[in-house]
């Protein structure tokens, strides 16, 4: 199990996570955990937000919170506290991306 601080997520493709003793990035379509990171980030979206689900960027903070950076111009983004965030996937998806 990785040490990790950090995972970016930019929606034109790449996946990277800082971690203690490095970091590395990956094509995301090449991992099989990112969507359930993303649709965990997504299902905290505030209720008031109308936003789409496209996204420009999700950064995730390990222990602090997540935030969900819109791809269209105008929309709001949203932060989620990590306690809210499903820690088993987002360290499965660290795993996938360090390995």
């Amino acid at each position: 199990m990785a040490n990790w601080s950090t995972i970016h997520i930019f929606e034109f493709g790449d996946i990277q996570v800082i971690a203690k003793d490095g970091g590395k990035t990956k094509k995301a379509s090449g991992l099989t955990k990112l969507q359930a990171v993303i649709d965990n980030v997504w299902a905290q979206k505030p209720t008031n937000n109308t936003g789409t689900k496209e996204y420009h960027a999700i950064n995730i903070f390990d222990g602090m919170f997540a935030d969900w950076q819109p791809k269209v111009h105008g929309e709001k983004g949203f932060r989620t506290e990590y306690g809210a965030l499903n820690a088993l996937a987002l360290q499965q998806l660290v795993d996938e991306v360090l390995a």
